[in-house]
């Protein structure tokens, strides 16, 4: 008896194994995959962090960098990779079910006594189950791409906006200092004639005044140089202000050339939304296939041993039935979850139809104001460098030449120069504005 019990036990596990392989076969569905192209930056986040140089050269080799060292670039970037991940945890089949029966007291049958019951179960969910499934991982891992494209642009932004602000703090600083010394030198004139009573004691304390005022500019402004290299330290992930050198010697140098439009549908914020917006449809397709009941497929191999009499097997007996069994899943008791489920997906396609058009509309409303607000700094930066400083320096040219005719005083010279100064001091502001109101258009289109 031990013996046939072991070769029915050898001829069942091959059963076994043939079934088994049969019900994992995996179901025809395709796997999606996001695809970012051949982006440099996206590489580069793959790497180990650049090495802080002692100075950069330039705005791309600045942005670089940063993208190099930022942390929460980078944290985001591993978020992304964790939803790339999560997508391939979305099987086809479930384990199958293994399960072995002894008959403690053996069950007597026309082919001999059962002994032993071996089982398994295989549940085959609804392919739209899994489709949705897959969905939902999908879309989730685009949005989560989509935020690390829209930190990306918040970075680039940010920096370009860092350079731009150092070229016009150098800017201003060479206007102030200019400013300096024509009111120290005026001051130094004056003095000496106040001492010869040839002015009066209010005029000596005006320019001193201004002096003082712009000395005080010039800290300023050297305060606001500090606080930029702390934030361009902070964001290089450093523990101190950045050197002083570690940014070039540079003036504002501006470039106007700029693609005019209005908001791409390609944004990142707004793909994020959609992505969105598909994963609660795919939610919602899932809440709807849970209706759908699962099949459950079953095999049940039992070993039964011959059948004995006087001692004797009886021929034609011991033989092993094998019995095929089918069901499905009634979701009787989780009706009234399943509807809520459903209903309470199609809230949250709603929720997320309305935050897209509500981005949508933010973002054209921000590029609008954005865009009116450049064409003012322009007309501002072509009415100064057109028509005011032109007519200012034309101003200067006769007051210099009065003044080396002694027609007119140090006093007017000196404040027709000053105020060619003022104006190129306001031609900087404007500038820098329109720089900075270019690198919101640029993020605000995507670029």
């Amino acid at each position: 008896m031990y013996t046939n019990n072991k070769v029915l036990l050898g001829k069942s596990w091959a059963i076994l194994f043939s079934l088994q392989l049969l019900l994992g076969s995996p179901l025809l569905s395709s796997e999606p995959n996001i695809n970012p192209g051949s982006n440099s930056w996206i590489n580069q986040l793959e790497q180990r962090p650049t090495e802080l140089p002692s100075q950069v050269k330039s705005l791309d080799e600045l942005i670089g960098l940063s993208l190099s060292r930022n942390s929460e670039i980078r944290a985001q970037y591993a978020q992304w990779r964790t939803h790339q991940d999560a997508e391939k945890t979305i099987s086809n089949l479930p384990d199958p079910n293994l399960g072995i029966g002894y008959f403690i007291e053996p069950v007597e049958t026309a082919q001999g006594p059962q002994s032993t019951k071996i089982s398994l179960g295989q549940t085959i969910p609804w392919r739209s189950k899994i489709r949705a499934d897959r969905d939902t991982r999908e879309y989730q891992s685009i949005q989560s791409y989509k935020a690390l494209e829209t930190e990306n642009l918040s970075l680039i932004r940010e920096i370009t906006s860092l350079w731009v602000e150092s070229g016009y703090i150098q800017s201003k600083t060479s206007l102030i200092d200019a400013k300096i010394a024509l009111s120290r030198d005026l001051e130094e004139i004056l003095s000496i004639q106040y001492q010869s009573a040839s002015i009066s004691h209010k005029k000596l304390v005006e320019v001193q005044i201004q002096t003082l005022q712009l000395e005080n500019d010039l800290r300023d402004l050297e305060s606001q140089f500090y606080r930029l290299r702390t934030k361009l330290g902070s964001i290089l992930e450093i523990d101190s202000p950045l050197p002083d050198d570690f940014l070039p010697i540079q003036t504002v140098h501006f470039l106007y050339e700029f693609s005019w439009g209005e908001v791409s549908s390609d944004h990142p914020r707004l793909q994020g939304l959609e992505a969105m917006l598909q994963e609660t449809g795919a939610r919602k397709a899932s809440a709807q296939a849970a209706y759908i009941p699962d099949l459950k497929i079953g095999l049940d191999y039992i070993l039964t041993d011959k059948k004995v009499a006087n001692g004797i097997d009886i021929a034609g007996s011991g033989k092993d039935p094998l019995i095929l069994s089918a069901g499905i899943e009634l979701p009787l008791w989780s009706w009234k979850a399943k509807k809520a489920a459903v209903k309470a997906s199609k809230w949250q396609e709603k929720k997320a139809q309305a935050m897209l058009d509500a981005e949508s509309s933010r973002l054209a409303q921000d590029y609008e104001i954005s865009q009116s607000k450049l064409d003012e700094d322009m007309r501002l930066i072509h009415l100064y460098q057109d028509q005011l400083i032109p007519k200012a320096r034309e101003i200067e040219k006769v007051m210099q030449q009065e003044y080396i005719g002694q027609s007119s005083d140090v006093f007017s010279y000196t404040m027709a120069r000053q105020h060619v100064l003022d104006l190129q001091l306001k031609l900087t502001n404007a500038q820098y504005s329109a720089q900075l109101h270019l690198a919101d258009l640029s993020y605000l289109k995507g670029k």
